[in-house]
């Protein structure tokens, strides 16, 4: 499997930073990798993701510490991205924690918009907020363990 690393367009269809690529010939992909267009994306293995013990101290809730850790793992390209999915202004000479904070004020006040996360996203969300996540799992089961661990936490 392949990651894009910027916004790629193939056969039609645009890939946001973080999105798994899929239907590429060799030649494609030696293409796009020699131009660090993509990664190679190893298989989600849960165990390979370093999970940050979630701190409630600093006044953040499980969920909202959760989402500060998965905006933390992301790569600029993929915060850009979905700072752009969520119609957020970013000034391009921030720095990457700045664009963390200022992503996680705005989920405070509108929530986290879990479906403009990319596919990686979605995966290491959904392990920060302790679901059991399979590789197995599509992009829509993601989001339905994501809604159901939120909404277990709303009803605490």
């Amino acid at each position: 499997m392949y990651r894009a690393i910027w916004r790629i367009k193939h056969n039609n269809k645009i890939y946001e930073p973080g999105d798994i690529l899929t239907g590429l010939s060799d030649a494609q992909i030696k293409e796009l990798l020699s131009m660090k267009a993509i990664e190679v994306q190893p298989s989600f293995n849960e165990s390979e993701i370093q999970l940050e013990e979630v701190k409630i101290e600093n006044g953040l809730t499980d969920e909202f510490a959760a989402f500060l850790n998965t905006l933390q793992a992301m790569k600029r390209p993929e915060l850009l991205a979905y700072a752009r999915k969520v119609n957020v202004e970013v000034d391009l000479k921030m720095k990457n924690t700045e664009i963390c904070d200022l992503l996680l004020n705005d989920a405070k006040e509108k929530g986290v918009d879990i479906e403009s996360l990319d596919d990686q996203s979605l995966k290491v969300f959904a392990a920060e907020l302790g679901c059991d996540v399979s590789g197995e799992m599509n992009r829509d089961q993601l989001i339905v363990a994501i809604d159901a661990k939120l909404e277990e936490g709303n009803n605490e």
